[in-house]
């Protein structure tokens, strides 16, 4: 949301990164799902809070200017990424995430996209892919210490 262009890898270094795809308009899933990552962070330590970054995708680059999209996330919390690309960078971004591709109608209104959070390791390696649903903020603030811990991928 800086305008600036972002690296995942390198801006991972060292972090659990959780990456989610999805558009501030939509009417549950996206603002569930963060509000659960919010709350499971501030239910967690500081120091694993510091080992965590959390970075949105929007899937509706048309809709969500930077502005709007950094709104959204602070209702959040402020150190949440925002990213926009163009919708075939966006979908791009996907396809090397292996996940599906969202759907945007022509009339810009309906979207669909994948609700998955998927966690890369501080070895930048995809370990975790949380599912709508079954995941739960308890799921999270006991998986975090765990994906953040140097030890367990032998750093």
């Amino acid at each position: 949301t800086d305008g600036r262009r972002y690296d995942l890898r390198r801006e991972g270094d060292g972090k659990v990164t959780l990456v989610y795809f999805g558009y501030t308009h939509c009417p549950d899933v996206c603002p569930t799902t963060m509000a659960d990552i919010a709350e499971a962070l501030r239910q967690s330590t500081a120091g694993v809070r510091r080992r965590v970054r959390v970075v949105f995708v929007t899937v509706d680059p048309h809709r969500d200017r930077l502005p709007v999209l950094r709104r959204w996330l602070d209702n959040f919390d402020t150190g949440f990424v925002g990213l926009r690309g163009t919708l075939r960078q966006v979908i791009a971004a996907q396809r090397a995430a292996g996940l599906p591709v969202s759907k945007v109608a022509r009339d810009g209104k309906t979207v669909e996209h994948p609700a998955q959070v998927i966690a890369y390791t501080p070895d930048h390696i995809e370990h975790v892919l949380y599912f709508d649903g079954p995941s739960t903020i308890d799921d999270l603030r006991h998986d975090l210490p765990i994906l953040a811990s140097a030890v367990a991928y032998g750093s």
